[in-house]
């Protein structure tokens, strides 16, 4: 059984100058990550535009990751959507498909409490059958956090469900997720990017990130430097992304990692579904930048 570890990569959905998915850019997306050592791959996600995707559009996306895979690195399918029904047959797709298998973020907009929580990851345990599942907390998007006493609960009563992915700065929030579930082990994994070492210091197995995508040898070498004993370069690696992460913070995250992906020949476009905009050139030059010091870097 694979597991969410290391450097796992939110990587965006390809799409073409009309929206439509570019399934050939997306393989291409896919092969650049295993090729530069990146641990896991998570489709579908925030940084995939998942709520922008219909059902069939996530189904094709999930089954192009899956099969330019090939096994090479970890792949689950982000498989929430704002309907209970679908994410559920989101996760039985993805599972049938040849998933390792999938992260499921909470329910959205409305509010979900403890009860509902727990139910809800209840049922995606029982859709995704034998394979693992990991929680994804993203609160500040979806307008519900999973609680430290709804978190024990549902790890300790559904063997399959491993981890959660945490997308806040709380390292504490971090240790207390870890300590929380008295039958089964828990796993975590932090979504943000300035905090790798710090979270992998504190107990994750690994970090999500979006801008992996864009810049891999920085969080590779910062994840495989820390687990090596070098803490001296994985600061330094972290460094890097920290201020990298500042730098073109002003430019909206998605369509920056898909302009600088196009810049690199990774996919054709940087098409992204409305409401996002088009970048300035401004915005453009400032990513070009970043880009541009990244390819000068040795590791």
């Amino acid at each position: 059984m694979k597991k969410l570890f290391g450097i796992v990569c939110a990587n965006v959905t390809p799409m073409f100058s009309d929206g439509e998915i570019d399934l050939a850019s997306l393989e291409c997306l896919v092969n650049r990550m295993a090729e530069t050592g990146i641990h896991g791959v998570y489709p579908t996600g925030t940084n995939g535009e998942g709520h922008l995707l219909s059902k069939e559009e996530q189904h094709a996306v999930a089954k192009k990751v899956i099969e330019a895979n090939a096994g090479r690195m970890a792949c689950f399918i982000q498989c929430a959507t704002m309907r209970w029904e679908d994410t559920m047959e989101n996760i039985r797709f993805a599972c049938e498909n040849g998933a390792d298998g999938v992260g499921v973020m909470t329910p959205t907009f409305y509010k979900a409490d403890d009860t509902v929580m727990i139910e809800y990851y209840s049922d995606a345990s029982k859709a995704a059958g034998d394979k693992p599942v990991y929680i994804y907390n993203i609160a500040k998007y979806t307008n519900n956090d999973v609680s430290v006493k709804a978190f024990a609960e549902i790890i300790d009563c559904n063997d399959n469900i491993k981890g959660i992915k945490y997308s806040n700065s709380d390292i504490q929030r971090i240790q207390d997720y870890l300590r929380a579930p008295k039958k089964n082990k828990a796993e975590a994994l932090i979504g943000a990017d300035s905090l790798i070492v710090s979270a992998l210091a504190a107990g994750c197995v690994g970090e999500v990130s979006g801008p992996a995508c864009v810049f891999p040898k920085r969080y590779v070498g910062t994840y495989e430097a820390f687990m090596a004993g070098d803490t001296e370069k994985a600061r330094e690696l972290q460094n890097r992304i920290v201020a990298c992460s500042r730098k073109i913070k002003p430019v909206p995250q998605i369509p920056a990692i898909k302009a600088m992906l196009k810049m690199q020949g990774i996919i054709k476009d940087d098409i992204c579904r409305r409401p996002f905009r088009k970048l300035t050139k401004e915005e453009y030059l400032l990513l070009e930048s970043a880009v541009n010091e990244y390819e000068k870097e040795s590791y």
